[in-house]
C-alpha cells in the first residue's frame, strides 16, 4: 500500500500526479504546484469521506513534471478525459480548453472555438483562459480582421465604426490587403509578440505617468492577456498525427528514458524506463531502445527525438513501419522535447539517490553480518566454469561501492589441475590472482566472496595463506544462499529481502555470469577448430585463417574451391584438400 513515505520521495516541482489502484487503474488525476507537498497532504490529512475512500485504495503513484502550473491544469484535463477516473469530477458537457480560430473562407474571421476541426481553419491554442483568449481576440482586431459572421457584403457593425475592423463587407480593402492582415495576425498569434509586449508597457508608463489611468488599465489587461497567453503550451501540440517523444537522460551505466505518447496534439501519458548502458553512446542506447520497445507494439506516425539515428537497418524498419523519426523542428516540439529530457533527468537524479542509499545501506549490512572491521567498499567474487573439467575457467570480478568496476575484471584459464576439481581449480585461480597482486604492490579487496560452499572457501582460504595474506573472505553457496565464514561451523542464514544478502546474490551471479561467458568462448573456438583437425595439409595458423574468413564451419562448407583459395596463406593444393574434406570424405 502506498504510504506517505511514498509521497515524500516526489519532487517539490509543479506537475500532474496519477493515483493507481491495485490493479494498476487511474483512480485519481491532480496537479499541484508541488507534487511532494500535496501529495503528501493526502495522507497526512483525514478529508472528506472520498478522499479517505481514495487513500484507501492508492495501490501505486505516477507523476509528470511540468514547466509551471498552466502546464499542470491543462495536462490535468487531457488525463481526466485520458483516463476517465473514479474519483474525479468529469463535467458532462467535456467542456475543453479553448482555441482561438481564423475561419477558411474568402474573407477570413476570428473567433473562439472549443475543439479542433477538420474545416480548413487555423487554430491556435488551446489556451487555459476564456478571458484572456478573449481579450487577445480583441486586440487582434486591432489589425483589420473582422469577427462578425454575417454574409457578405452587408452593412457595416459596430466594428467598423470603433475602428476594429477592416470592412470588407464595404468593399474598403481589396481581398490582397485583406490578406496581408491575417498574416499579420497569424504571425501575432504564433507569439511574435515580445516587441509588442514592451511596447505597450512603455505605452503604459507613460499613461500613468500623465495619470491618465483609465488608459493605463486597459493597457495594462492587454500586457497581461499577451505574457499569459505567451506562456509556454508544451503539453499540448498542433496536428492530428500520433506522436511519441523520446528522451533520455544518462550517467555512466545507469540511464532514464521517458516517452511521451501525443494523441491528437495532446500529451495523454507516458511511459518510464530503466537502463543499463553497458558503457554504449547515447546514439546506441536510442537506437537499442526504438529497436527493443517498437518490437512487439505498432509505433506512432512519428517518434521525437533529440539526435538523428544513422543506423540504416532501423531506419528502413521504422520506414516499413510507416513510421518516421525526427528531430523537433518548431517550438512545440522543442517545448515537448524539453518537457519529456526534464522528466528523465529528474528520475534518474532519484533512482541515483535511491540507488546510492540503498549501496550504503546493503555495505552496513554486509559489514554488521559478517563482521567485518569495515564497510567492505571493494568486493571480489571467483567462480569456476567448466564441464567435466573440459575448458575449464576461473573469472574475477570486482564490485567498488557496491557497483561493477569492469576495467579489473579478470579471466583466468586453469592450468596446473586435471578433470572436474572445482575446490582445486577454485584454489589455483585465487592464488595466481592475490600473488602477483601481492609483487605488484596494488591494494587488496576488503572482501573476497566466492561461489560455492565449505569446500570452495576452505580452497581459496589455503591458497591465501600460502602467499602469506590473511583476507576477509566469504563463500556463498547457490542452494539455499548460505554464507560461509571460516572458523564458524554453521552459515550465516539471511533474509532473503536483506539488502546485504542481495548485493552479494548480485556480485556472485555477475561472476558466474562472466566465467560462463569466457568459457563458452573458448569450447566454441575448440569445437570450429577441431572440425578442422582432419584435414590434409592444414595446420594451426590456416585454420585460423579460414574461420576468420569465412566466419564459421558451415559457411565454409558451402564456399568454392576458387573462394577458399582466396584465403591468405592458402595455396591451390590447400583449398583442393579443404574441398573434398567436406565434399567427398
Amino acid at each position: 500500500m502506498t504510504t506517505i513515505e511514498d509521497a515524500k520521495k516526489l519532487p517539490d516541482s509543479p506537475g500532474v500526479y496519477l493515483m493507481k489502484d491495485k490493479d494498476d487503474n487511474v483512480i485519481y488525476v491532480g496537479k499541484a504546484s508541488s507534487l511532494r507537498e500535496r501529495v503528501s497532504q493526502y495522507f497526512r490529512e483525514q478529508g472528506s469521506p472520498k478522499t479517505r475512500m481514495l487513500v484507501q485504495n492508492i495501490e501505486g503513484l505516477d507523476y509528470i513534471v511540468t514547466g509551471n502550473e498552466v502546464e499542470a491544469l491543462v495536462l490535468e484535463s487531457n488525463l481526466i478525459k485520458e483516463h476517465r477516473p473514479r474519483y474525479n469530477v468529469r463535467l458532462r458537457d467535456d467542456k475543453a480548453y479553448p482555441f482561438i480560430k481564423i475561419t477558411n473562407e474568402d474573407y477570413p474571421r476570428i473567433c473562439i472555438a472549443r475543439r479542433r476541426e477538420q474545416d480548413g481553419a487555423q487554430y491556435f491554442g488551446p489556451y487555459p483562459s476564456s478571458k484572456a483568449v478573449r481579450e487577445l481576440i480583441r486586440m487582434a482586431s486591432g489589425f483589420g480582421i473582422r469577427r462578425c459572421k454575417k454574409k457578405l457584403p452587408c452593412p457595416p457593425c459596430l466594428n467598423y465604426h470603433i475602428k476594429q475592423c477592416a470592412a470588407p463587407c464595404l468593399g474598403e480593402v481589396t481581398k490582397e490587403e485583406y490578406l496581408d492582415i491575417i498574416r499579420n495576425v497569424t504571425d501575432f498569434l504564433k507569439g511574435k509578440r515580445s516587441q509588442l509586449i514592451q511596447s505597450l508597457k512603455d505605452e503604459m508608463a507613460r499613461l500613468s505617468g500623465g495619470q491618465e489611468y483609465e488608459a493605463a488599465a486597459r493597457t495594462r489587461d492587454q500586457v497581461n492577456a499577451l505574457e499569459e497567453l505567451s506562456e509556454r503550451q508544451r503539453v499540448n501540440a498542433p496536428g492530428k498525427k500520433e506522436q511519441d517523444v523520446i528522451a533520455y537522460a544518462i550517467s555512466g551505466s545507469i540511464g532514464s528514458i521517458q516517452v511521451f505518447h501525443i494523441s491528437e496534439g495532446k500529451l495523454k501519458g507516458r511511459e518510464t524506463f530503466s537502463v543499463n548502458t553497458a558503457g554504449s553512446d547515447e546514439a546506441e542506447v536510442l537506437s537499442s531502445f526504438i529497436k527493443q520497445h517498437y518490437q512487439d507494439i505498432e509505433p506512432p506516425q512519428e517518434i521525437i527525438i533529440r539526435i538523428e539515428i544513422e543506423d540504416e537497418a532501423i531506419l528502413r524498419w521504422l520506414k516499413e513501419k510507416e513510421t518516421k523519426p525526427k528531430t523537433p523542428k518548431n517550438k512545440v516540439e522543442n517545448g515537448l522535447m524539453n518537457l519529456a529530457e526534464e522528466n528523465a533527468r529528474l528520475l534518474l537524479t532519484m533512482k541515483m539517490a535511491a540507488e546510492s542509499k540503498g549501496k550504503n545501506e546493503a555495505l552496513l549490512d554486509l559489514r554488521k553480518a559478517l563482521n567485518l572491521p569495515a564497510a567492505p567498499t571493494l568486493i571480489e567474487a571467483f567462480d569456476i566454469s567448466n564441464i567435466s573439467g573440459t575448458n575449464a575457467t576461473g573469472s574475477l570480478v570486482a564490485f567498488t561501492n557496491g557497483e561493477p568496476d569492469k576495467k579489473n575484471y579478470r579471466m583466468f584459464r586453469i592450468k596446473t589441475i586435471e578433470g572436474a576439481d572445482d575446490f582445486a581449480m577454485m584454489g589455483e585461480v585465487v592464488g595466481r590472482a592475490y600473488s602477483r597482486r601481492k609483487e605488484e604492490g596494488k591494494k587488496m579487496p576488503d572482501l573476497v566472496l566466492v561461489d560455492g560452499g565449505k569446500g570452495q572457501l576452505n580452497a581459496a582460504l589455503s591458497a591465501i595463506s600460502r602467499i602469506g595474506l590473511k583476507l576477509n573472505t566469504a563463500a556463498l553457496a547457490k542452494e539455499f544462499e548460505y554464507i560461509f565464514l571460516p572458523e564458524r561451523e554453521t552459515p550465516v542464514i539471511l533474509p532473503k529481502d536483506s539488502p546485504a544478502l542481495q548485493l552479494l546474490q548480485r556480485i556472485r551471479d555477475e561472476a558466474h555470469r562472466f566465467a560462463l561467458g569466457y568459457h563458452r568462448k573458448l569450447r566454441g573456438k575448440k569445437l570450429r577448430e577441431s572440425a578442422l583437425d582432419g584435414i590434409a595439409g592444414i595446420g594451426e595458423k590456416k585454420k585460423q585463417a579460414l574461420l576468420r574468413h569465412f566466419g564459421s564451419v558451415e559457411k565454409l562448407k558451402e564456399a568454392r574451391v576458387s573462394e577458399i583459395g582466396k584465403v591468405p596463406g592458402m595455396r591451390k593444393k590447400d583449398a583442393d584438400a579443404v574441398y573434398r574434406y567436406f565434399h567427398n570424405p
